[in-house]
């Protein structure tokens, strides 16, 4: 992917995402280039920005802007074809699926921040020795800062949990919920700022993906797969 500029989104390509759902693969030709020009382009260079000022090992790709379409193979009867949000993504490791990812979900509306990792049996492992241990305590405290600052935007902590906790650790562990997790992300979203169609877009998103890189540090330190 070429290197660009982030000058900002089209209003009027941001203002299609709600129609999206109703579409059908006609509809979306219509659209399609306004949508490839005026929100994918900005969203590849948006996380080029991103990236490059956060940390010089993100990897920004191909696979950062994922497709506005959903693969129907697998879904249930009446999902649309279509999403009604733009999702960009920026990994720290070989393998972008289970590498800690940083998430910027934008839609009509709002935009949603997020910092987590998918897990694979080495990683599970990994979390949990180091969520049980006192490398733990410094995660707790940085999701209860995220907590404390975003609570009104929606704050969450995602992923599956086990209905118990996992020996050797006992059930009272006082962070039991952690170690419960059979997948972890944490996320917020917040309202579009005035302008979203200017380079200061690019600022005030890095601003709050900054605010997870602790969590995002905290999991490339304690949980990535070596390289």
């Amino acid at each position: 992917m070429p290197n660009m500029t982030f000058t900002g989104f089209d209003p009027a390509a941001v203002a299609l995402l709600p129609q999206l759902p109703q579409l059908d693969a006609s509809d979306y030709e219509g659209v399609k280039d306004q949508l490839a020009s005026g929100l994918r382009a900005p969203g590849a260079a948006l996380m080029e920005a991103i990236a490059h000022r956060l940390g010089p090992k993100l990897t920004v790709g191909r696979a950062s802007v994922s497709p506005l379409h959903r693969d129907l193979r697998f879904a249930k009867a009446g999902t649309p074809r279509y999403k009604d949000h733009l999702l960009l993504t920026t990994w720290e490791g070989k393998d972008r699926k289970t590498s800690p990812m940083l998430w910027l979900r934008i839609d009509a509306e709002s935009v949603g921040f997020a910092s987590g990792v998918m897990f694979t049996p080495t990683t599970r492992e990994r979390w949990r020795n180091a969520v049980g241990a006192d490398s733990g305590t410094t995660l707790a405290k940085h999701l209860a800062a995220l907590e404390k600052k975003h609570r009104r935007h929606g704050f969450d902590i995602a992923g599956d949990q086990l209905a118990r906790v996992p020996k050797p650790w006992p059930a009272d562990h006082e962070r039991a919920d952690l170690l419960r997790r059979t997948g972890f992300q944490v996320r917020f979203m917040e309202p579009h700022p005035k302008r979203i169609d200017t380079p200061a877009f690019a600022a005030w998103c890095t601003q709050r993906l900054g605010e997870l890189w602790p969590v995002h540090r905290w999991l490339v330190d304690h949980v990535a797969e070596a390289e």
